[in-house]
This record gives C-alpha cells, sequence and structure tokens, in this order.
C-alpha cells in the first residue's frame, strides 16, 4: 500500500502509543460525536469478486462507479460489478472518468478505457506515448485529474505529467507532488517541498494566495477545493481553509488538527461548502462542519466496511469511499439516519417513544433513555423483556415481561400489575381506563391521579397478546395459538359476560393471527391473506378491498393511510385509496429489522422511527415524497449478448439470429440509480411481465417475429423514472428463412412438376399394366373355362372307365358265377358217377377258367388308370403283401363286397373274408377302422 513513507511512520507511532490513542480519541468524540449515522451500504469481495483492496474510485455522469482495484478497473452501473484487468495484470492505483473515457494509473502502466459497440470497455495504453522512455520505469501513478483538455497525473516518487492527446510529458521540478485540485479554473498542486503550487504554461509556480498576514507552508500534503473554499493540509502544521472572498486563511481548531495527525489524514473531499469529508487511516471518514466546528465519524462502528480509507469521490448526493477492504455508499442526503448501539447491552428494541426530546427504547432487556448528547442508560429496575410503551401525561407505561411499571422523569415510580404484559390499550370514551392483554388474560388497570390500580377481568383466563375494541364493551383478542375471540364486557369492565372463539376461516387454523380497526370495521390478518368481521351475518369472511394487499402485513395506521411491509421486508406508505405513495427499499433496514415485531412510530408530524435489532432508525416522511418536477431517469440496456454471441447495443431495430434467442441476456441500469427495481413487459409474438433480479434479464425460447421490450424502474427516492422501450426482431431460423422460403417454393413447384410426370409415367404404366391385367384375366378365365371343360371330360373319362370297369367286373363275376354253378353242378354229378371221364375234363376247364390271369390284367389295366401307383403306394407300407393280396386290395379299393369279390378269386365269401382279416393285419389297420375306408386314402 504504497500511500507515503510519513504515514507509514505515524502509524508505527500509533501503535507504540496506542494507549494515549484511546484515550485521546475517547475525548475528541465525546465532544464531537453526533447520534446519528447516515445510510451506508457496504460491497465486499462477495459482491464485486476482486480483491479486498481499492485505492481510487470515480463516477461517471450516468452514476457509473469505476473503482482502482488491485486486480484491474471494477466498474459498477448500480446493478452489476465487473472486473476489467489490464494486459500486464497489475494493480490499478487510480482513476478517473472524462467524457467517454476512463483513465486509470498503474505500475508502469498509464491508459485509458473505452467502451465498443457491444458494451465492453477494452484498454488503450498509453506508455508508448511518453517521449522519454525511460521516465516511467518503476513509477506508479496515484492521481488523476482533468484540466484544459489535458489529462495530469501523479506518480509520488517521479513526478507530474500530461497527456495532450498526442504525448505525454514530464512537468519539471515537480517531484514530491501529491496531491491536486481545481480551483477557479486553475490547477493547484500540494507539494511537500514547494507547498501550494499552480500549473502555469506547463510549469510549476507559487500559488500566490491573497491574504493579509502571509504564511508559509511548506509540506503539503493534501489539497480540495469547493466554489471559492480551498482546504489544504500540511503534515506539521495542520489543516487550513482559504476563502477567495473573505481573503484569509484560517487554521482548524488544534483538537482537530491533532485528531487528524493522529488518526492519518489520507483524502479530503468537499462536502459542500460547510463540509469536508476526510478519509484516514485509521479512524474512518470524518465529517468536518466548518461553521460549527465539529466532528462526526463515520467508521467501522457507524456501519462502514473499513477504517482505513485509499479513496473518496462526492457525487449526486452520495460519497464513495474506497477502503482497505471494500467499498462504501454513504448517502449523506438520505431522509433516513441511524442509531446503532455497539455495546450490544441495549438487545432488539420492541418499542419507542419520543418523549420530552429523549428516545426510550423498549427492548429485551430493559427500558433505555438515549438524550441528545449520545449518553443511553437503563432505567434500573426495567431489566428483562420490554415489549411495548405507552405515554400517558408525565409518564410511561412499560408492558413488561414482569409486569406493568410507571416511569416518571426517568425513574421506575411503580409497579401496577405482576404478571407478563404484552400491550395497553385505551378503553374508548373513557377518561384515565385502560386494558392490559397478560401472559393470563385482560387486566383493567385505572388511573387515580398519579397512581394506578389493576384488577383482573373475570372469565378470562388464557394468554392475551393484542386487543382491539368493536365498540365500547365488545373487544377482539387473539392468543397466539388458539385463534381470535369477541369478548362481551359487562358496564363496569370487570367481568367478560360472554366469549366467543373463532379458531378457524376456511378451515384454516387462526393462529398468529393480528387483528386491527379500520374505521368501524375489525380486520384479521392470517396466512398473509386479510380478513374482516361481517356483523350482521356474524362471520368472518376475506376483506375484498383489501385483495390486493395479499403478503402484505399492516405495521400501523395513519390519518391518510398506513404502513404495510411485504415478505420481501419492503415498507411501503398506502394513502386512504389504497395506492402506494413511496416504499421504502433500504438495505440498511431490511437487515436490521425485527421479525414480526416490525412497526413504524411517530415522532411528530413528519419524523417517522423505525425499531430495529439494534437500534432504530429514522425518516422524515416529508422527503419520501416524488417530486414531480425531477428530470425524468429512462432504464439504460448496458449489454445484449447470447451464450455464443454479443449484439451491438446501439443499434434502433435489433435482428438477433433465431438460435441465439433461445437464451438471450439484457444487463439494464438506470443512470444515478443503485439496487433499482426493475420490472419489463415483453410484448410481441411471445407475451410476459416480471420483474428484474440484480439488473440481468434473461429471455429464452423466442418465437421468430417482431417485439417490443419495455423496462421500468420503480422508483424509491425523489426522482421521477420513465420507461425504456426497446425493439428487436428475432430472425427465423434457417429453415423458415426467405432464402429457404424460396427455395422451399422453387423445390415445391420441382416436386409438383416431378409428381405430375411420375403421375403420368405411372398412369402409363397402370393403364398399359391394367391392360395386361384385362388380358391375363381374359387368359385366365379362359384357361378357367378349358381347365373346366378338360375336368368335365376328364370326370366323364374317369366316369366312363368306371363304370367299363364295373361293367367288365360284372361281366366277370357274372362269367365266374356261372362257371361256378356249372361247376358246382359237374362236381355232383361227378360225384355220382366219378368214372366219367368228360365230367372230370370239364371241372379241370372250369377251374382253369375262374383262375385265370387274363380277366385280372383286363380288370388290373383299367383299374390303374383311375388309381395311378396304388400297390406301389400299399407295396411301400408293406413290402410282404402277395399278389392275392394286392388283388384283394383292388377289389376293395373299387368297392366290392366281399360276395361280389368271391367270384373273382373263386373262394367262398367267409374264405373272402378271411383273408380281408388277414390283410387287415399286414396293413395294421386297428380292429375298430374299416379296410375299405383305409385303402381310399391310397
Amino acid at each position: 500500500m504504497m500511500l507515503n513513507i510519513d504515514i507509514y511512520k505515524k502509524i508505527d507511532s500509533l501503535v507504540k502509543n496506542n494507549l494515549f490513542s484511546l484515550f485521546f480519541m475517547f475525548f475528541i468524540f465525546s465532544a464531537f460525536s453526533q447520534i446519528f449515522t447516515p445510510e451506508i451500504e457496504n460491497h465486499s469481495i462477495k459482491d464485486y469478486n476482486a480483491d479486498n483492496q481499492n485505492w481510487g474510485v470515480d463516477v461517471g455522469e450516468n452514476g457509473v462507479v469505476y473503482v482502482a482495484n488491485n486486480k484491474g478497473l471494477l466498474v459498477y452501473t448500480g446493478e452489476i460489478w465487473k472486473l476489467y484487468k489490464l494486459p500486464n495484470k497489475t494493480i490499478v492505483r487510480s482513476v478517473l472518468v472524462d467524457k467517454n473515457r476512463v483513465y486509470t494509473g498503474s505500475y508502469e502502466e498509464f491508459g485509458y478505457w473505452e467502451k465498443n459497440a457491444f458494451g465492453d470497455f477494452k484498454y488503450n495504453s498509453l506508455v508508448d506515448k511518453f517521449k522519454d522512455s525511460n521516465n516511467f520505469i518503476n513509477k506508479q501513478f496515484w492521481k488523476i485529474i482533468s484540466f484544459q483538455d489535458k489529462i495530469y497525473f501523479i506518480s509520488f516518487s517521479g513526478g507530474m505529467y500530461f497527456y495532450d492527446g498526442e504525448n505525454i510529458e514530464y512537468i519539471d521540478d515537480s517531484f514530491d507532488s501529491f496531491d491536486m485540485t481545481l480551483y477557479q479554473n486553475k490547477l493547484i498542486i500540494a507539494n511537500r517541498r514547494r507547498g501550494l503550487l499552480e500549473i502555469k504554461n506547463e510549469k510549476l509556480n507559487h500559488f500566490k494566495i491573497d491574504i493579509k498576514n502571509n504564511t508559509l507552508f511548506e509540506s503539503i500534503n493534501n489539497v480540495t477545493s469547493f466554489n471559492n473554499n480551498l482546504f489544504f493540509y500540511d503534515l506539521k502544521k495542520g489543516g487550513f481553509l482559504y476563502s477567495s472572498v473573505l481573503k484569509e486563511i484560517i487554521s482548524l481548531p488544534d483538537k482537530i488538527n491533532e485528531f487528524l495527525q493522529k488518526s492519518i489524514l489520507n483524502k479530503v473531499v468537499f462536502l459542500n461548502e460547510n463540509n469536508l469529508v476526510m478519509g484516514t487511516i485509521k479512524e474512518g471518514i470524518v465529517l468536518y462542519n466548518i461553521q460549527s466546528k465539529t466532528l462526526k465519524q463515520i467508521n467501522s462502528k457507524s456501519g462502514l466496511n473499513n477504517n482505513t480509507v485509499l479513496g473518496i469521490k462526492n457525487k449526486n448526493g452520495l460519497l464513495w469511499v474506497a477502503l482497505d477492504n471494500g467499498i462504501s455508499k454513504i448517502n449523506y442526503n438520505s431522509p433516513f439516519s441511524f442509531y446503532k448501539d455497539y455495546t450490544g447491552k441495549v438487545g432488539t428494541v420492541y418499542d419507542l417513544v419520543f418523549f420530552k426530546n429523549k428516545y426510550y427504547l423498549a427492548s429485551n432487556t430493559g427500558v433505555y433513555v438515549l438524550s441528545k448528547s449520545g449518553a443511553i442508560k437503563l432505567i434500573k429496575g426495567t431489566e428483562n423483556h420490554v415489549w411495548s410503551l405507552n405515554v400517558i401525561g408525565d409518564q410511561i407505561i412499560v408492558s413488561h415481561n414482569d409486569g406493568s411499571f410507571v416511569i416518571e422523569s426517568e425513574v421506575l415510580l411503580e409497579k401496577i400489575h405482576f404478571d407478563g404484559v404484552f400491550k395497553m390499550v385505551k378503553i374508548p370514551n373513557k377518561d384515565n381506563l385502560y386494558v392490559q392483554g397478560t401472559y393470563k388474560g385482560i387486566n383493567l388497570i385505572k388511573k387515580n391521579k398519579k397512581h394506578w390500580s389493576s384488577i383482573s377481568i373475570k372469565n378470562i383466563s388464557f394468554l392475551v397478546n393484542n386487543i382491539v375494541f368493536e365498540s365500547d364493551s365488545t373487544i377482539w383478542v387473539s392468543h397466539p395459538y388458539k385463534g381470535v375471540f369477541k369478548i362481551e364486557l359487562n358496564k363496569q369492565f370487570t367481568e367478560a359476560s360472554k366469549i366467543t372463539p373463532y379458531k378457524k376461516i376456511n378451515n384454516s387454523n387462526l393462529y398468529q393471527t393480528k387483528i386491527y380497526k379500520l374505521k368501524d370495521t375489525v380486520l384479521f390478518y392470517n396466512s398473509n391473506i386479510w380478513f374482516s368481521y361481517l356483523k350482521d351475518k356474524d362471520r368472518i369472511e376475506s376483506y375484498k378491498k383489501f385483495k390486493n394487499f395479499k403478503n402484505k402485513n399492516l405495521l400501523s395506521f395513519e390519518k391518510k393511510g398506513g404502513w404495510f411491509i411485504n415478505q420481501e421486508k419492503n415498507l411501503a406508505y398506502f394513502n386512504e385509496k389504497y395506492k402506494e405513495v413511496y416504499q421504502i427499499n433500504i438495505p440498511e433496514i431490511k437487515r436490521r429489522l425485527v421479525s414480526g415485531h416490525e412497526k413504524i412510530i411517530i415522532q411528530n408530524d413528519s419524523i417517522r422511527i423505525i425499531n430495529l435489532n439494534d437500534g432504530f432508525a429514522l425518516f422524515n416522511r416529508n422527503h419520501l415524497k416524488q417530486d414531480e418536477s425531477s428530470k425524468v431517469v429512462k432504464p439504460v440496456i448496458n449489454k445484449i449478448y447470447s451464450k455464443n454471441k454479443e449484439f451491438f447495443i446501439n443499434n434502433l431495430q435489433l435482428e438477433i439470429p433465431y438460435k441465439d434467442a433461445q437464451y438471450l441476456s439484457f444487463e439494464i441500469f438506470t443512470p444515478n440509480y443503485y439496487g433499482s427495481k426493475h420490472t419489463y413487459n415483453l410484448s410481441g409474438k411471445i407475451n410476459q411481465k416480471e420483474s428484474i433480479n440484480n439488473g440481468k434479464l434473461i429471455l429464452q425460447n423466442l418465437a421468430y417475429g417482431n417485439y417490443t421490450l419495455s423496462i421500468n424502474n420503480s422508483a424509491l427516492d425523489n426522482r421521477v423514472t420513465g420507461v425504456k422501450d426497446f425493439h428487436f426482431k428475432v430472425l427465423p431460423p434457417w429453415y423458415s428463412s426467405t432464402i429457404m422460403k424460396t427455395l422451399y417454393f422453387l423445390f415445391l413447384l420441382a416436386t409438383l412438376y416431378l409428381v405430375y410426370k411420375i403421375n403420368k409415367r405411372k398412369n402409363k404404366r397402370k393403364n398399359k399394366r391394367k391392360q395386361i391385367d384385362l388380358e391375363r384375366q381374359y387368359i385366365s378365365e379362359t384357361q378357367k373355362k378349358i381347365n373346366k371343360i378338360e375336368k368335365e371330360n376328364l370326370l366323364r373319362e374317369i366316369k366312363g372307365k368306371r363304370k367299363d370297369l364295373l361293367n367288365s367286373t360284372d361281366s366277370i363275376i357274372r362269367k365266374n358265377e356261372t362257371i361256378m354253378v356249372l361247376r358246382n353242378e359237374l362236381i355232383r354229378i361227378a360225384e355220382s358217377n366219378p368214372k366219367i371221364s368228360k365230367t372230370k375234363k370239364i371241372l379241370e376247364i372250369s377251374k382253369n377258367e375262374v383262375q385265370s390271369f387274363k380277366d385280372w390284367k383286363i380288370f388290373e389295366s383299367n383299374f390303374n388308370e383311375l388309381n395311378q401307383d396304388f400297390f406301389k403306394k400299399l407295396i411301400a407300407i408293406q413290402p410282404k403283401l402277395t399278389t392275392k393280396d394286392l388283388r384283394l386290395c383292388a377289389y376293395i379299393k373299387t368297392g366290392l363286397t366281399s360276395k361280389k369279390i368271391a367270384p373273382l378269386i373263386g373262394i367262398s365269401v367267409r374264405g373272402v373274408e378271411l383273408q380281408r382279416y388277414r390283410l387287415k393285419k399286414k396293413l395294421n389297420v386297428s380292429a375298430n377302422d374299416n379296410i375299405a375306408s383305409f385303402l381310399k386314402n391310397f
């Protein structure tokens, strides 16, 4: 951390004299410190993702913040932090915004950054512009300023240089220059050897101060100016103020100079004409009021990120502080101011009243009194948890974990009740009568002059943490886990005559229900939904007037509106027409709210108080109102890119390829706004509306076509914001482009022509095929007819042959039968006369004729014509069949009975049956099967 050698020596001296320093700091700030600190927002490494040390800071006209960081140049739009590294990866020591350029100084490096068409900063080194290339070796550039179209910069160990747009030149005899400022169109230099100097014709001359008594200054380390005022700090003599109007030099008070010397003054700027901001190495920021000659310290105890200040920039009502560890933004024009208990003794503040110019704090550790001097003390006897405070006359009634107490003149006067008390409520139209919700029921308390009495209301024996009067004698109370109850009290308010429990609404338990009264309507807030009691129906139903107040809990009513808080812990004020007037979205407040016990407390007509978990905040409600005369500020699109491509941000009609529109990112900010709440409305082929988180909008899966992106910033202060309309076009995918559509059309024509030709050819082939088919069909039908005729002829022929076969067989049978008859007769004659030789000869001839093979051959020939391969098939299954067997099979196949077969074979019918039986056995025909049926299959 190369500030200067003297600073390090002073840090060592402070460490050695630590005890003295602590005593000195206590003395100074017990006299000069004030109670409240301004709104502070800190940014750490986690936020900006760079190194902890930040050496300088500057702010552009659009509110973009540029920070010189160990790792490079940090750029903050108010939404997104980005780090840009130098090509040589060196530390950036100083930064200056000048028009469209951002100049930075580093180790042996000096140059500027410019934003390209894609929204990114690109670095341009000016090292080659040094006339003497060896003059900047081992130099680091700590301070940069713009004056008369030239850029001046300082190296603590090397002196001053200037860049005229062409070359960089060294200013002679500028060694030991440490700071510079613009004062009445002059560039004033703080020099350790020669005091205050002025640039004239690129040379250093003594700056002549027009004063009555001239004083010599030799070791000037810091200088700054505002209008006619000039401040400079001499390391030996302290701080001085010079006014060109008064024409005199005024030294800062000795005690302040001693403090600045002990805390090591490093940076200084004017806040306004009457206030100086001094950044120190040891004690953070010190605000010096020139008129009152008082100091106000803002350090790590006040919420500053770190106590070592390395750079300061005052711009647009904000003080940006570059620290040894982080970056802080101090809003000194904010309507909000904070009190924080750094001791940790006070604890969480549950309620607060402003009474007799003092703040009384009800906390989880007791009741505390905070005076204007900043002194805070615990009122003895109030130790333990305090829920609420009520101011009644000259007294404060305390609702305490141990009962109900009375405080007067910062002293615990008496105890009214000895059980835990949540809340105290006045009975309507009754003087000095109040009820208290307690851990065990409800108490009636009464004030008698300055003394109080308390009795328990009968028939109520459960915890009551909220009470609302519907009428003079009807109250609504809540129990955290048993729902809500409507209670009728007697005229003396000493007894509950009727208790009606309401445990559920639409089957939902009424746990943790809050009760309010709006004019004549009793309201309930449960599970982020509003309900109301309908007296005529004796029923609790949804409250239609608050249908837009889902997830918004009421904190307090005012005469013409009310304060609400949503689930994101944003506080908002709505007028009597339920329209949001202004909103509080301050990180410092949101992270310190007391969850479930948030309150907006009225101090006076304009000042409101918010209880916090370590103190409280004040704000002027009137300063939150929007100034209609303010300039309209529109959001800005800082960068547009997809996963693979960046787009020009200044295109009036941006055309985005279809594939890039599937994941399209927009980086957005509103100039001079920080942490804005942006929303967008996309209209086109896809319509959608949503909020934008952290300044980054991502659109996905956009269909091709024209779109309008409208971006709005929800203003949280007194500036007016406008709507940014951005028009872009998503190009069709390649397959839907104009060229492709033309190709598709040509392809369609070609396809139609090809289809026509194919169909023509197909029809030709079809007709030819049809003709062939007709011819084939004709041939087939003709063939069928021929076949039919041939079949009929064949059947007739077969029938004829069968008939011939049967006829011939019948003829043979008749012949054989006749022969056998004759033979039998001859046998009889032969038997009667065996010696007749002629008879024997006739018998022999008849026997031969019956067994003749001629008849068989005729039968066989006719049979084979009708039954081809019959005998081959039989022999194939039974090779042992004899000729007689085959003849018998043929006769059986023909359908001849045993009676007709007998004459053919020349045996008796019984002999035929015997042969049939043997044949069945040879052919393996079962006894149950018919051999004739078996032979028909062959």
